[in-house]
């Protein structure tokens, strides 16, 4: 099933007819699709770009597989439905941190799913990552360890019987990133990646290097100072896919494009945006 989205159009005298479709971040256990501050969506429409930004179905309520599955219907609807009417050219796909991570998956499906599918022209990942398999993400995180602990009873407490919420604000849910990233495993569990089946094994859900070879044109936005993503995550990246360009920010935090006020956040959609244009040069 289709999930909501927020869609934003650019001027009809400059209309790229260009998707960019936008995954919010949250750890995929809480955020919502109007996350992206207004700067930089106008950035993206004035320079001819769609932009769609979707919700899907957050963890634990839903396992990874699931919103995955979701997550792809959503697609079809808002991306691949227009391209094949011809209402759009083309598209990319654009995440934030699990949304990054969405984002490369989606394409993964796309092809995995079919060539007759449309495929994406680019992908822009801000600070995301791709293995579900390295040390970082299953052990405690000393950035939340500073935190108050967050008990299993407050996440019990928090996670919805019976439902399925595709958004969720931080005031709510951001402890069950605090949980997820404060005991050994957690995060994993919350995803619903117990190793019962093949399907809900890590290994699974995390790109292979066939994977990362076969993705298309990477833009990859991220931070020296992330103390959430290893900075290093995003630097494999851009070394292990085929097509990659790196835009570096310096000892800022995880997301370092929150704050509107540095030019680093505006910097890093300004040398996305340039990388786009040039995907229709190549």
């Amino acid at each position: 099933m289709a999930c909501p989205v927020t869609v934003y159009c650019p001027t009809a005298s400059n209309d790229a007819r260009r998707i960019v479709f936008y995954l919010h971040g949250g750890g995929l256990v809480y955020g919502e699709r109007d996350d992206l501050p207004s700067p930089y969506v106008r950035s993206i429409t004035d320079a001819g770009s769609t932009l769609v930004c979707a919700d899907y179905p957050l963890a634990p309520e839903t396992a990874l597989p699931d919103i995955v599955d979701a997550l792809y219907e959503t697609w079809r609807t808002e991306v691949a439905e227009p391209i094949e009417r011809g209402d759009c050219i083309d598209y990319l796909l654009f995440g934030r941190s699990a949304g990054a991570y969405l984002a490369l998956l989606l394409a993964r499906e796309i092809r995995l799913r079919g060539q007759d599918l449309p495929q994406p022209a680019g992908i822009m990942s801000f600070y995301g990552y791709y293995n579900l398999g390295e040390p970082w993400v299953s052990e405690p995180a000393s950035a939340y360890l500073a935190l108050p602990e967050v008990s299993l009873g407050e996440v019990e407490r928090i996670v919805e019987r019976g439902g399925a919420p595709t958004s969720g604000p931080k005031a709510l849910r951001y402890a069950l990133y605090v949980y997820a990233r404060q005991h050994e495993g957690a995060w994993l569990a919350l995803m619903g990646l117990d190793g019962a089946t093949p399907e809900r094994s890590v290994s699974s859900w995390s790109l292979s290097a066939d994977d990362l070879a076969t993705l298309p044109p990477l833009f990859i936005a991220a931070s020296t100072g992330d103390e959430d993503v290893p900075y290093r995550v995003s630097k494999q990246l851009s070394r292990q896919a085929a097509h990659a360009h790196m835009k570096s920010a310096y000892y800022l935090p995880h997301d370092f494009d929150r704050d509107v006020t540095n030019p680093a956040g505006m910097e890093a959609y300004q040398a996305a945006i340039a990388w786009m244009d040039a995907l229709n040069t190549r």
